[in-house]
């Protein structure tokens, strides 16, 4: 475990780097995503590297160095496959492979040296609630409007009369759907970044000794968090980055969707503490 406040935000510092980096490759391909992913991807690998340098040479501890080694190596592997094998696709999936290793790390051992600092901003809970929400709700809108999408898209590829005539009147041309789609993709993988960084503070402002049904609660909130925020990256990726078809990123997002649903459900079923879970 960290010894001090110092290598928690060194931590924090990069898990921030890690998510900017990530937001930022899959916006485009655009030079300027690459870029500045790049460089958050260095800070972040450069704070993990003081981290275990303090870690190892005034402590020792090889245990607690593991998880930022790891993930500044895979921060500065993704860079040197951008920028020397031109491989695009490497820093797209292991910018988001290195935020998920930092999380780990903070939501399997929580540390005591931010208890005060999170307890004493009460708003941090309200926030990360927010984001949590609204990352959700962004992807039941992406969710139907891929349905809305799809029944329009093979209503004009059977050329039912009456059914574009109906939407002529009532819904959205094609392109519309598709900008509203990749909108509600975009904000809700932000919020839900969001939601993921503000929990690692979150959690250390939890009571010790919480019961088994409250921490198997914890944790399934978190798996879900995390299978919702997957889900937002391979849409993502697939649309701004592998240049799928429209029709593709709908049926991923319905698809991706309605597995979620079901595994939510399992979750709850499973726990044996729904109210909980649903609170």
């Amino acid at each position: 475990m960290f010894q001090g406040r110092a290598d928690t935000l060194y931590m924090f510092a990069a898990l921030i780097a890690y998510a900017m980096a990530s937001l930022l490759y899959v916006g485009g391909t655009k030079r300027f995503f690459r870029v500045a992913g790049n460089a958050f991807l260095l800070g972040g690998a450069a704070c993990l590297a003081f981290l275990a340098q303090g870690l190892l040479t005034t402590q020792g501890d090889w245990r607690a160095s593991a998880a930022p080694i790891l993930a500044a190596v895979v921060g500065i592997g993704a860079v040197l496959a951008d920028r020397l094998l031109k491989v695009r696709l490497a820093p797209v999936m292991l910018a988001p492979f290195g935020m998920l290793l930092l999380l780990v790390r903070f939501f399997a051992v929580p540390d005591p040296n931010l208890l005060n600092w999170s307890t004493g901003h009460k708003w941090l809970t309200g926030f990360h609630v927010s984001m949590a929400i609204a990352g959700q709700a962004m992807a039941i809108a992406a969710c139907v409007l891929s349905v809305v999408f799809l029944w329009q898209h093979r209503a004009l590829k059977r050329r039912r009369m009456a059914d574009i005539l109906a939407m002529g009147e009532n819904l959205p041309a094609l392109d519309r759907l598709d900008r509203w789609l990749r909108i509600s993709l975009i904000t809700g993988f932000v919020m839900l970044t969001l939601s993921l960084i503000t929990g690692a503070f979150f959690i250390t402002s939890l009571p010790g000794g919480l019961s088994a049904p409250d921490a198997l609660a914890l944790k399934s909130k978190v798996l879900w968090a995390v299978a919702v925020w997957s889900w937002y990256l391979g849409t993502l990726v697939a649309r701004n980055i592998l240049r799928s078809p429209a029709r593709v990123v709908a049926r991923l997002s319905v698809g991706g969707f309605v597995l979620m649903a079901v595994a939510w459900f399992g979750l709850l079923f499973f726990s044996g503490y729904g109210p909980a879970m649903a609170g």
